[in-house]
């Protein structure tokens, strides 16, 4: 399986047997990723620490982070710290700035990196590094079933499943043919496809009421960039928290005359930008204002509101 898609991924096949023998001679290994985890995060984690506990059940394994109430479905996390013991792995995170962990994760015994977004900040020792793979949890998936498939349980499969869905919003961005062969392996080891997808997309009356503040708040231009501002009150308003409100940026996709759209989500001291789009590459938009991520896909950090006018600027610039 994928043995034509294998020739492209370069950083795969240098280190992946290096990094077997990493998790090989370490006694415990903790598992990171990115702050305010989104499916992906969550199911490349969850699904290589429930690997890693079938394959090498004399380990300590652990997943650390903060939960996010919506995906609390997926699996749970762990308490503690690294200590010097500690193998680090972090996956889904670009740059150091968004790993979710407080205190030093270099502190253990080394740092592997597996990641799709591209690599401005190569923090690890080791660098898997992907950009052409739809998420890491499809990294994830081609680098397990290269070193041991017998270790890829239901249990794997499911989460894989869950952050594939997410990161390629069901198919309608960043899919490559050889998400779909991760797919039907995936289908044949009786997942439960169907009851996954109601458990990631169910929506509580308070998210389903939000659907409509953001239908009628949205503002759209000429060229079609759809923008909707989202405000803390308003989050509170309708009872929903902020990973609540980012899983319905693609609300709009299916408007015929939107191009491009973003949610601006005020949190904090900074509003966070959800960038999306339907053929129009955008992650140089967004790296233009200090963000990234991918051509249909991508996130920004803005402090001021009158910001978002020149994103709308930039953007038109485009279409």
């Amino acid at each position: 399986m994928f043995n034509q898609f294998l020739e492209q991924l370069r950083s795969l096949n240098e280190y992946k047997d290096n990094v077997f023998k990493q998790i090989e001679a370490a006694e415990s290994i903790v598992i990171l990723r990115h702050i305010r985890p989104d499916p992906d995060a969550l199911g490349s984690q969850l699904s290589l620490k429930q690997y890693l506990k079938n394959k090498y059940p004399e380990k300590e394994i652990r997943a650390l982070g903060v939960y996010e109430n919506e995906l609390k479905f997926m699996g749970e996390l762990d308490d503690g710290e690294i200590t010097e013991k500690d193998l680090v792995i972090v996956l889904d995170t670009a740059n150091v700035e968004r790993i979710d962990y407080d205190g030093d994760f270099t502190v253990g015994k080394g740092v592997i990196k597996i990641d799709h977004h591209p690599n401005i900040e190569p923090y690890g020792d080791i660098n898997i590094v992907e950009p052409s793979v739809s998420s890491t949890s499809e990294l994830i998936y081609i680098l397990l079933s290269l070193v041991d498939s017998h270790s890829i349980d239901k249990t794997v499969r499911s989460l894989v499943y869950l952050g594939i869905i997410g990161d390629t919003g069901r198919f309608l961005y960043n899919s490559h043919p050889s998400t779909y062969e991760v797919m039907s392996d995936i289908a044949r080891g009786e997942v439960d496809t169907n009851g996954l997808l109601m458990k990631l997309y169910k929506k509580s009356l308070e998210d389903f009421k939000f659907s409509g503040f953001l239908i009628n708040n949205f503002n759209l231009t000429d060229k079609g960039v759809l923008s909707v501002y989202v405000s803390e009150k308003d989050r509170e308003n309708y009872g929903v928290d902020e990973t609540a409100a980012a899983l319905q940026v693609n609300l709009f996709r299916d408007v015929e005359d939107v191009k491009v759209w973003f949610m601006a989500l005020e949190s904090g001291d900074e509003i966070r930008v959800r960038l999306r789009s339907k053929d129009v590459e955008i992650n140089d938009v967004a790296a233009h204002f200090g963000g990234g991520g991918h051509p249909h896909a991508s996130g920004i950090r803005f402090r001021r509101k009158e910001d978002l006018n020149k994103l709308i600027e930039k953007l038109e610039e485009k279409l």
